[in-house]
Parts: C-alpha cells; sequence; structure tokens
C-alpha cells in the first residue's frame, strides 16, 4: 500500500474537519504545515524532531485518527476520509507510545483477538490467526494464550500489544516511541521483530523516535520534523551527519558516526560516508580488517 499526503496542514482548533484556508490560516497556529510524503511498501521509516514539532499529530494523520485541515491524504490513490469504504484506514496499524496500558482483558488471547469481534470469523479461525500473530511477535501460544497480559513482563506485554494490532494484517505499522520504558535487551528484540515483520511481510514500518542511534541502526530513511515542517527527508547515515541539521535541531552526532568519520579520515584522508548505510556490526568489522592490516603488513621484494 502506498500513503500519499499532498500539502497537507492540520490545525487542532477544527478538530480535524476541513475549514475555509482563510479562517484556518488566521484562527488557530497549524501543528503540520504544507507537508508533502509518499510512504512505499517495504519501508523503515523514522520520524524525529523536538517535543511539540508534530511528529504525534503526523502519524495520527496516518492512521485517520485525525483529518487534514487543508490539503489531500491518500492510500492507494483514493483519499479515505471521502470514500465510501472508509476501512482503508484498517490496513495501516497503530500502536502508542507504552501500549502495555492499554492491555484490559483477562487473557492474552481475548487481548489480542478483540480487534477480530466483528470480522464474522468462526472461533476456530479466529484462534488460527491469534496464533499466528503470536508468533509473528515471538510468544509461543500455548505458554501465553491463558494467561494474564498484567503478570507479564514489559517486554512481553509490549509484544502482546502489537500482536493485538498485527492479528488485523495491515500493511503499515505505525509506533509512537517504540522503546519508551524497554530495557537494552527488550529494545533489540523489538527491533529484531519489527525487521522480521517488514522484511518477510513486506510491512511498511513507520516509528517515532528521540534516539538518533536507534534511528542510525534500524532505519532506511528518516524524516527530521521542525516546527510543523519537514526540514529533511533522507538516509538516516547521510542526515545525521549534516553539522547544519544537527545545529538546527540541537542533535549531537551520534557516536557510531562520529567513531565512522574519524576512522574513515584516519585511514583515507576522506570521509567514509558515501551514503550507503552501514551498520554497527559492519564498522566493527572494517575495523578489525584495519587492525588486522596494520598489525600485519605486508613487504614486497
Amino acid at each position: 500500500m502506498r500513503i500519499e499526503l499532498k500539502n497537507v496542514s492540520f490545525a487542532y482548533g477544527g478538530y480535524g474537519k476541513r475549514r475555509r484556508k482563510k479562517e484556518a490560516s488566521s484562527s488557530v497556529p497549524a501543528v503540520l504545515r504544507e507537508i508533502g510524503l509518499t510512504i512505499d511498501k517495504g519501508e523503515m521509516l523514522a520520524v524525529a524532531g523536538k517535543s511539540g514539532s508534530g511528529k504525534s499529530t503526523f502519524t495520527q494523520l496516518l492512521k485517520g485518527f485525525l483529518s487534514p485541515t487543508e490539503g489531500e491524504l491518500l492510500l492507494d490513490r483514493v483519499n479515505p476520509h471521502t470514500a465510501k469504504r472508509p476501512e482503508r484506514f484498517d490496513r495501516v496499524g497503530y500502536i502508542f507510545q507504552y501500549p502495555e496500558h492499554q492491555l484490559f482483558a483477562a487473557t492474552v488471547f481475548e487481548d489480542i483477538a478483540f480487534g477480530l469481534q466483528h470480522a464474522g470469523l468462526t472461533p476456530e479461525a479466529k484462534e488460527v490467526k491469534v496464533r499466528a500473530a503470536m508468533t509473528a511477535v515471538g510468544l509461543d501460544y500455548d505458554a501465553f494464550a491463558s494467561r494474564s497480559p498484567f503478570e507479564l513482563s514489559g517486554g512481553e506485554k509490549r509484544r502482546v500489544a502489537i500482536a493485538g494490532v498485527i492479528v488485523l494484517e495491515p500493511d503499515v505499522l505505525i509506533l509512537d516511541e517504540p522503546t519508551a520504558g524497554l530495557d537494552l535487551p527488550s529494545r533489540q528484540a523489538l527491533f529484531e521483530l519489527l525487521h522480521r515483520l517488514n522484511r518477510e511481510n513486506g510491512m511498511a514500518i513507520l516509528w517515532v523516535s528521540h534516539q538518533l542511534d536507534e534511528i542510525l541502526e534500524h532505519a532506511s530513511r528518516l524524516i527530521a520534523l521542525k516546527d510543523g515542517r519537514f526540514l529533511a527527508d533522507g538516509h538516516p547515515a547521510r542526515l545525521l551527519s549534516d553539522p547544519q541539521l544537527l545545529a538546527d535541531f540541537g542533535w549531537e552526532e551520534p557516536p557510531a558516526l562520529a567513531v565512522r568519520r574519524m576512522l574513515g579520515s584516519a585511514s583515507t584522508g576522506a570521509s567514509v560516508l558515501s551514503g550507503r548505510h552501514e551498520s554497527v556490526e559492519e564498522t566493527a568489522q572494517r575495523i578489525a580488517r584495519r587492525y588486522a592490516e596494520r598489525s600485519h603488513p605486508v613487504y614486497l621484494s
């Protein structure tokens, strides 16, 4: 599924309803201004910016919780706000920050299956879907289905919340600061899950984050929002190595990028950043190779 935003602006004073352009521009300040964007299948896209920059408003527009004040949002070239099939927004899954706070059912199974209650499925078909969703997030059905979600660990609760969304088989999954409150092992496990959904299901993953190292490691595209506008859109390694962009946002250069830059300058006299994303593991391997080359020089006769 493709999502397109065409010159989209939004002001909360309209409560998501369209207003005349003159009224919208003169009464309540716009939270988002003239946003143009395309999101395609299979992307790993991070959204970053200071608090109040419009990140959450932007993601809620994508899900349909809010409607543009100006401009147009299209899902596969159709405006779901005016179409006869508003269920198109069902193809966009949304997970709030601290989604475990939204768990409510007595068992994990009931919580995950809640979104299927109006799908007209037999109990057997519902179990198949819940089992598949639990398998996708790494929860063993027999071990977890009958347990209370409130007795699980923080990482397990978050997996249950994600399963409750992907059981509906969305094409796009949006997460608002998904690693907030998680320890390092849980954060790593969460991104392993997101990469697997992206890789195996072709699901587009879009998440809001304040963690630049996390974005550098996991995103293939970064959108930087400032004062309701897109200030930058591109590959994280390129954007986060731009001194002017870092200064505009008050960000510090991620340590991994600083190491790569210094490594490249010291060994070749040139920057190692050529626009190609390099993982931390690749950087470590390259450091090891160069160390080995220096430790075992080759002498020519």
